[in-house]
């Protein structure tokens, strides 16, 4: 069974519809009812977002997630694709296992799931950007936080380990 057929016995035990759910994802209805007929993989970051709304973990949609809630904790080495020459340095399975860990999950209990496809969809925009966009970006944050900043939230940031 692959991962259109789980998301489909998903949304049909939930009563959802494809349509409700690309809504709330921004994901293309079209490109759901594919992922669905087709019984193809959901991309990650999809399968995030329909996580998130669905109130689901990302495994049980999602055959290509590199762990789970039980994996969190576990020593285990997550299995990557080669990188560049020089790059594999910069990003290797145990760094990955940290930063989810130590910084997206508690985000998500902080801040709720439902959060996370929206700071997915800032984050995907800001790589996008040219080096001299996400300098404004910065500099627009930056000018935001001086004038806007919530007290209460920075202290809950402030608890998140090796942020």
């Amino acid at each position: 069974m692959g991962d259109g057929v789980k998301l489909k016995e998903i949304l049909e035990a939930q009563g959802k519809s494809v349509r409700s759910v690309a809504t709330e994802t921004s994901i293309s209805p079209t490109t759901l009812y594919s992922i669905i007929q087709k019984d193809t993989s959901i991309r990650f970051d999809f399968a995030l977002r329909i996580a998130n709304v669905l109130g689901i973990e990302v495994s049980e949609i999602c055959s290509d997630a590199a762990m789970n809630a039980e994996s969190w904790t576990k020593e285990q080495n997550i299995v990557l694709p080669e990188l560049p020459s020089g790059m594999d340095s910069v990003l290797d399975g145990n760094r990955v296992k940290r930063y989810l860990k130590n910084t997206l999950y508690p985000l998500m209990e902080l801040f709720g799931k439902k959060n996370m496809p929206k700071v997915d969809e800032h984050l995907t925009n800001y790589y996008q950007l040219t080096d001299e966009g996400r300098n404004e970006v910065d500099q627009y944050i930056r000018a935001q936080l001086l004038i806007k900043k919530d007290p209460a939230r920075a202290e809950d940031i402030k608890k998140i380990t090796k942020w």
